[in-house]
């Protein structure tokens, strides 16, 4: 018996050796590699499982593996975080390639919030984000241009075609009336001043230049994403500066596994976009000839626009490195670009660098990171400003000079232009206008886990500044250009930025309830000044008066006065945040910030902003289990309260002035008058922030395994408390010319949000992704206590102290209010329409004639990947919207013509006559509704297996930028903001002699070791 028993059991081992042997002989190995399905990048850490066991692997930092596998027809399970999980069958095969496609709306993505991360099935609030693969393609020369047309709500405009000009973000539309204002920018939890880094050029006597956007130190290339916070209850942590919405930018990190470096080169060639359609050097000359002014026609036939224009060539060069191990991570990066303006004397170069550091200790209990980002930004200037006024400037004198002129005189100099006109040649020749502006922004960052789940956080930052501005004309004799001597005017400003902030951040839970709670303070302090000088009469021409200004032989008080300014604001806040969710189904969110400020009055130095947030994973109730179709639903619900201080420093004190003038003098001492102090501003110690308080509901979904997804969201932001500069009715007995308050009125935007996308791999070599958005914005004044608030100032001939728009009750801002034109009457003569029946047309006949804020905005993108091949295409459109085209006003009228200027085919009508006035009104009003492609990227990244191995990335790129607009508007382009405010009071939608959109094509090289 014992025997026997022995005997089976060698028997057993023996059946079982043999299966086991046999099951090796089955068994193989296989390999391959992961790749990102939109970048191409290779993916580390990636998990592959044998299906329906446990065996498996994950791929190393160049994104390979090896597994063995029983047999070549099992299925592999590929899964990553922030990735679509896929199933791929080996069907014989030993070496697979796999590309992984993005989860839409994974739950466990981590999202960027105010003072932290959230997983996305978490939040509460109104967020969007766009992620480094997702980013507009083309010449970038800031992070603003990557966002438009990509997040429902955000609407993205460029002032000019300027390299390198200011972008202005509106987030849900404006809740102020006052220029300057718009969303806080955070970098990587740093909040910064988007204030001008250097001051503005002299004109001239023509147009003063745009300072250069503060965010061009930045390297679009350096950032991995941006996370946009627009309702209240995500805005709310950041209190007093949160109310235009909050812009987070996240730049990369070195991550652990083997050193990466990352090169990328690009050449683009730029052209005008689109040309304003004037009336050809023959045509001018036959409408002139035909009346007998032969003496109009000079013989030459020049298309002045294209004497100024070029074909701009742009490069842009980066660099960077990467890497780490558990307890140590590093990032480091330089970069190198050079921007050619369409307008000859016009470009902007930007070189800069940026390194993060990131260091653990005590068991990776503490951890330091160290995060120094510098950037040089130098712009030259073409002679081309917002506000060409009367006398023009180089890009008006190119529309409107007589097209019969000469370029050059026989004996090669330029031609100079009769008619008190100017050759736009010599603008470029006489004047040089130049920014200089230096940025370095460094964080220190340090947080220790006291306990499991309890961190403490202390970070201290600074973000310096200095910017000069350097504007000379040389002698000369022309007309349109003042100081026929030579004058330098050399301006300079620094701003500094202090803050430090120390959060205690604890997360803790049950198995059915979590939280997460989060305190902290915060300080920042704000510094600010500026100092010019100027000289006149230049002794030599040999040297430039920037290198040398002692050339100058000219100094007047009148003339070269010197200037200067310095401010300093502070700002003291505490804050703290609950978050707390139910089994993954019920989430709540609750924050309260408060913010006290050196800018407002003594009795309002604090201001309080809650919010309160819920949620609902309707998803993940058990009466949606069998719902197979629906993959993910959440319903969010908020409520809050943010602020505004972006007002001037110091309003709430008194204002005085000295001056040496004769008379002038203020009675400090009753029955004593001291000379030369005035008062200007009467001190108000009551005034206090704008506040805007926002509701927002808002449905996330997801069908088919996330394959079909989008979001609406229904808001309501209501501003009060709006601070406004009195210039009327202030204080009899202490008389000024201004005086600071709040205005009890309300500034209302409503209206809904819409994203949809679906996206789908068709097997294991085609995939595509389409998602679009559109808003829908209703903006409204209530509660106005005056009549009306003009502004919008135009220019032109006859057009001195015109305004077009005004701040009205129950109109939006941006509303155009000005006469209605009818037509010519039989002599052509302007009739416009009598609206008061008095018989007489005056301001009392002026109508609302619609809006600058269009009724819709929305933005459309594609991605198509085929192998190796990949096509992004994006697309952005407004709509419902009117722009005012001054230039149409002021220059493109027939008695322009008749005076010897050309003017656009849009003006010309032979029944006008001569001596008609140019009033403001309907007849230069436009609808500026347009659909762009915006940017379309054509990608082919290399299989560079098997012979070159060293290469982890080689990736060739095509890109066109601006391809093509369909728009009725007449001019340049129908994306407009040129800044027209008057008093600080916001004005949009005005179009003047702004510098021209260019169309790009850009070539790319990508690769990695």
């Amino acid at each position: 018996m014992k025997k026997t028993v022995i005997k089976s059991f060698q028997f057993s081992c023996l059946l079982f050796t043999m299966c086991f042997l046999a099951i090796l002989a089955q068994a193989q190995t296989i390999g391959g590699t992961v790749t990102d399905a939109q970048t191409g990048e290779l993916l580390p850490g990636v998990n592959i499982i044998v299906q329906g066991t446990a065996t498996g692997t994950a791929t190393n930092a160049d994104g390979e593996f090896q597994l063995a596998v029983p047999n070549l027809n099992v299925t592999l399970v590929i899964s990553y975080v922030g990735y679509v999980t896929q199933e791929i069958a080996l069907a014989g095969r030993t070496n697979i390639s796999v590309e992984m496609r993005i989860q839409p709306l994974l739950g466990d993505e981590l999202v960027v919030v105010g003072y932290g991360t959230q997983r996305r099935a978490d939040i509460t609030g109104s967020i969007g984000t766009v992620s480094s693969r997702e980013f507009n393609q083309g010449i970038i020369s800031s992070p603003e241009q990557i966002l438009q047309g990509r997040v429902a709500g955000v609407t993205v405009t460029a002032q000019s075609g300027q390299p390198g000009v200011r972008q202005t973000i509106t987030v849900r539309g404006p809740g102020t009336l006052r220029t300057g204002s718009g969303p806080l920018y955070v970098i990587d939890g740093v909040a910064i001043d988007n204030s001008d880094t250097a001051p503005a050029g002299d004109g001239f006597g023509m147009s003063s230049s745009t300072p250069t956007n503060p965010l061009a130190f930045l390297n679009p290339k350096d950032i991995e994403s941006i996370n946009i916070l627009k309702d209240a209850s995500a805005t709310a942590i950041y209190g007093a500066r949160g109310s235009e919405g909050v812009i987070l930018i996240t730049t990369r990190q070195g991550e652990m596994g083997t050193a990466q470096f990352n090169y990328s080169s690009s050449v683009g060639f730029s052209s005008i976009a689109n040309k304003i359609d004037m009336l050809s050097p023959a045509e001018f000359a036959d409408f002139q000839n035909s009346r007998g002014r032969n003496d109009l026609d000079r013989g030459a036939r020049t298309v002045w626009l294209d004497e100024i224009l070029r074909n701009g060539v742009s490069q842009d060069q980066s660099m960077s490195i990467s890497g780490g191990t558990q307890s140590a991570q590093y990032f480091a990066s330089a970069y190198f670009s050079n921007q050619e303006g369409i307008i000859k004397g016009s470009d902007v170069e930007r070189y800069g660098g940026r390194i993060r550091l990131n260091q653990r200790f005590l068991d990776n209990r503490l951890n330091i990171g160290l995060n120094v980002t510098a950037g040089r930004t130098n712009t030259n200037f073409a002679p081309i400003g917002n506000n060409p006024g009367v006398s023009g400037d180089m890009l008006t004198a190119a529309l409107t000079l007589n097209p019969t002129y000469p370029v050059r005189n026989a004996d090669g100099t330029f031609f100079i232009a009769e008619d008190q006109n100017m050759n736009p040649h010599h603008a470029l020749q006489f004047i040089t206008n130049f920014s200089e502006v230096t940025r370095v922004l460094g964080s220190l960052e340090a947080s220790f886990e006291i306990m499991e789940g309890l961190v403490y956080r202390v970070n201290v930052a600074l973000d310096n500044s200095s910017g000069a501005q350097i504007s000379q004309v040389e002698p000369h004799g022309i007309f349109r250009i003042s100081n026929p001597l030579g004058r330098l005017v050399d301006g300079r400003r620094e701003n500094s930025n202090f803050q430090t902030e120390s959060t205690l951040n604890y997360v803790f839970g049950t198995q059915n309830h979590n939280f997460n709670i989060l305190a902290g303070m915060s300080y920042q302090k704000f510094t600010f000044q500026g100092r010019s000088f100027s000289v006149n009469n230049f002794a030599t021409t040999e040297i430039n008066a920037y290198h040398n200004p002692g050339i100058g032989n000219s100094l007047t008080i009148a003339e070269n006065r010197p200037g200067g300014f310095a401010a300093q604001n502070e700002l003291q806040s505490f804050f703290g945040r609950v978050n707390y969710d139910f089994r993954s189904r019920y989430l709540l969110t609750a924050t309260l910030r408060a913010d006290g400020s050196s800018r407002f009055g003594d009795n309002n130095k604090y201001g309080y902003f809650p919010s309160l947030a819920a949620g609902w994973q309707i998803s993940n109730e058990s009466f949606m289990e069998n719902i197979a179709a629906i993959s993910n639903l959440r319903l969010r619900l908020g409520w809050g309260m943010s602020g505004n201080q972006e007002i001037p420093n110091g309003i709430t004190q008194q204002l005085i002035n000295i001056s040496t003038g004769a008379g002038a003098g203020h009675e400090l001492t009753p029955g004593t008058v001291t000379p030369g102090i005035t008062f200007v501003r009467t001190n108000n110690p009551n005034i206090q922030w704008e506040v805007s308080k926002q509701t927002n509901v808002g449905i996330d979904f997801g069908l088919f395994n996330d394959a079909l997804y989008g979001t609406v969201d229904i808001f309501r932001k209501v501003s009060t408390d709006i601070l406004f500069e009195m210039t009327a009715g202030v204080d009899p007995i202490a008389p000024t010319s201004s005086f600071w308050t709040n205005l009890d009125m309300e500034i209302i935007n409503q209206g809904v949000e819409m994203s949809l996308g679906y996206t789908q791999n068709i097997g294991t070599n085609f995939t595509f992704d389409i998602n679009g958005n559109i808003t829908f914005l209703d903006n409204e004044v209530r509660g106005l206590p005056v009549s009306q608030i003009l502004t919008g100032a135009i220019s032109g001939q006859g057009l001195s102290g015109e305004r077009v728009q005004a701040i009205l009750n129950n109109q939006s801002i941006g509303t155009f209010f000005i006469l209605d034109w009818t037509g010519l009457d039989s002599d052509g003569i302007n009739v416009f329409r009598d609206v008061d029946g008095d018989g007489n047309i005056t301001n009392a006949d002026r109508i609302v004639a619609g809006s600058a804020l269009p009724d819709f905005t929305y933005g459309i993108s594609t991605f198509f990947g085929y192998k190796n091949l990949d096509l992004r295409v994006n697309f952005n459109g407004v709509s419902g919207n009117m722009v005012y085209f001054n230039d149409h006003n002021g220059r493109f009228v027939m008695p322009q013509l008749y005076g010897g200027n050309n003017i656009a085919r849009i003006g010309f009508d032979p029944n006008e006559n001569p001596a008609n006035s140019a009033a403001a009104s309907t007849r230069f009003l436009h609808d500026g509704s347009y659909f762009r492609l915006s940017n379309a990227t054509l990608g082919y990244t290399v299989n560079t297996a098997g012979y070159l191995d060293f290469i982890r990335e080689l990736r060739f790129s095509v890109t066109g930028q601006n391809l093509f607009t369909i728009t009725d508007y007449p001019g340049f382009d129908p994306e407009v903001d040129t800044p027209r405010s008057v008093g600080g009071i916001t004005a949009a939608g005005i179009d003047a002699s702004r510098y021209p959109t260019a169309r790009s094509v850009i070539f790319s090289l990508n690769i990695g070791f």
